[in-house]
């Protein structure tokens, strides 16, 4: 199999399981005390993908994922969303966060969505580079918000604007439509040729 990102499945939720949980056991860059397995996972993915993708970076086995998540739940947030990306510790450095969120934001530009949130917490200088290296601006810190691993941490949130800010826009599409669109397969393979492997 060649390499490639595509959406994920719920078969990736065991991958996708084993790359986020050690963020959740050995670091606070995730403020989830406890990983969750892989059903809860593939609720996730389930609960989540009809509106919203789920990408995974697959060269034979998961490299890493990316995903949108809703920003808060009231109408008129809906053009915009928070992201993730994760990669596994033998995959890290070679591309493949870069290529997955060049991916997403492909997607979620085509979707009409605006606004795409990251949230990190701190200190985390690769994070930090990294989002500045996408484009993402910082909007505000909050200060000792959350206690992880006997430490008050800081939460940094970041912005990256996506589309146009039309009068009147149209609500975004969802996932599930955007996979029957002719450029849905272009706007997932976007960022292929940022990964090095």
């Amino acid at each position: 199999m060649s390499p490639n990102i595509r959406p994920a499945t719920a078969a990736d939720a065991a991958p996708i399981r084993d790359i986020y949980a050690p963020f959740v056991g050995e670091t606070s860059v995730s403020f989830e005390e406890e990983p969750p397995d892989e059903a809860a996972m593939r609720r996730r993915i389930a609960d989540t993908v009809d509106r919203l993708p789920w990408l995974v970076r697959d060269d034979g086995s998961v490299l890493g994922y990316a995903c949108a998540h809703e920003h808060r739940g009231r109408g008129a947030y809906r053009w915009s969303v928070e992201s993730s990306v994760y990669v596994r510790e033998d995959a890290r450095r070679a591309g493949v966060a870069r290529g997955l969120y060049e991916s997403l934001f492909a997607v979620l530009r085509r979707q009409g969505f605006r606004n795409v949130y990251a949230v990190t917490a701190l200190p985390n200088p690769a994070s930090t580079g990294f989002h500045e290296a996408m484009g993402f601006d910082p909007v505000g810190t909050f200060e000792r918000v959350g206690y992880k691993h006997g430490e008050w941490r800081d939460v940094r949130w970041w912005h990256l604007s996506v589309g146009e800010y039309a009068d009147d826009p149209d609500p975004p599409t969802t996932f599930a439509d955007a996979r029957r669109e002719p450029w849905f397969d272009d706007a997932v393979a976007t960022g292929e040729g940022s990964v090095d492997r």
